[in-house]
């Protein structure tokens, strides 16, 4: 039975590769809120329910936390979300993503230097 399992995943690891970036963009298309939030294993102290993401085909993202909000436009390419904020002089930022599951987001950051993983659960 492992076996069998281990298969499945190796399969659908394959699969999920081959999908196209924009294939990918569809699958983050949605409203996404924080669930967990971790450095090193740990608690972030942030409250991961104040994030909230918002994905619109073809390329528009919505960033809120709390009482800031950011908007833009989004990218995927090869595992990874880029956004650049529509306010200017701002610099592009990269995140690792995965779906280990329909509704589940990993985001996978590096921020001041500390890696950073935000789980986000499907809103709609």
């Amino acid at each position: 039975m492992r076996a069998s399992n281990f298969l499945l995943l190796v399969l659908f690891l394959i699969i999920f590769s081959c999908a196209s970036d924009a294939e990918r963009a569809e699958q983050i298309a949605g409203e996404w809120q924080g669930v967990r939030w971790v450095t090193e294993g740990q608690p972030v102290t942030d409250d991961p329910k104040q994030v909230v993401f918002i994905f619109e085909l073809p390329d528009r993202y919505a960033a809120i936390y709390g009482s800031q909000d950011e908007k833009g436009t989004f990218k995927v390419n090869d595992g990874r979300l880029y956004t650049q904020s529509d306010e200017a002089g701002t610099a592009p930022m990269m995140v690792r993503f995965e779906r280990p599951q329909d509704d589940t987001l990993t985001l996978k950051m590096n921020r001041g230097g500390r890696i950073e993983t935000l789980v986000l659960g499907r809103r709609k």
